[in-house]
């Protein structure tokens, strides 16, 4: 967590969007599937938001798979599921390469590489933590307002960098 999996989620998803008839990005979807009905509220979104608004009652996930099938089959869509961590996730809310149309695009961001095994997965993309240099620039923008930081600045800057491991969201 806080390599930046989301961070670079949202950009891609927000240029490359408007080349899809529909689209959708769940965020949190490990956070949002644990709460009370949050399966099927998961289901609902994606349906509205790649049906540009239309509201869908959903009363079951299996109901929900076989709605989002037969109304996104025919349909190009790029969808964004954030923070999956359970394969019954995926199983859910894009079951199988038939439920959307030719051209369509997942992108899945997970913790868990194990999710992501098997025939349904063209390409992962594994995040790497940033370098000394890369995490110290990061930093200084932030502390600093800065490429780097002031020479009196410069041995506490490089403590904090260790410190973060280079994550993103740490730094």
């Amino acid at each position: 967590g806080g390599v930046g999996k989301t961070t670079i989620a949202k950009p891609i998803y927000n240029e490359i969007g408007r080349d899809f008839e529909c689209r959708s990005f769940l965020a949190n979807v490990r956070e949002v599937w644990e709460k009370n009905a949050g399966k099927v509220h998961l289901q609902e979104q994606l349906l509205f938001d790649t049906l540009k608004g239309t509201t869908t009652k959903i009363q079951s996930i299996d109901s929900g798979k076989i709605t989002l099938k037969d109304r996104l089959c025919h349909k190009r869509v790029l969808i964004v599921l954030d923070d999956v961590d359970e394969l019954e996730q995926l199983d859910a809310l894009c079951g199988s390469r038939k439920w959307f149309g030719s051209g369509s695009r997942i992108i899945i961001t997970t913790r868990d590489m194990h999710i992501l095994r098997g025939n349904r997965v063209d390409t992962v993309y594994s995040m790497k933590e940033m370098d000394e240099d890369e995490s110290v620039e990061l930093f200084s923008w932030h502390a600093f307002k800065q490429a780097s930081p002031r020479e009196e600045f410069v041995g506490i800057s490089r403590n904090v960098v260790m410190y973060s491991g280079g994550l993103p969201l740490a730094l």
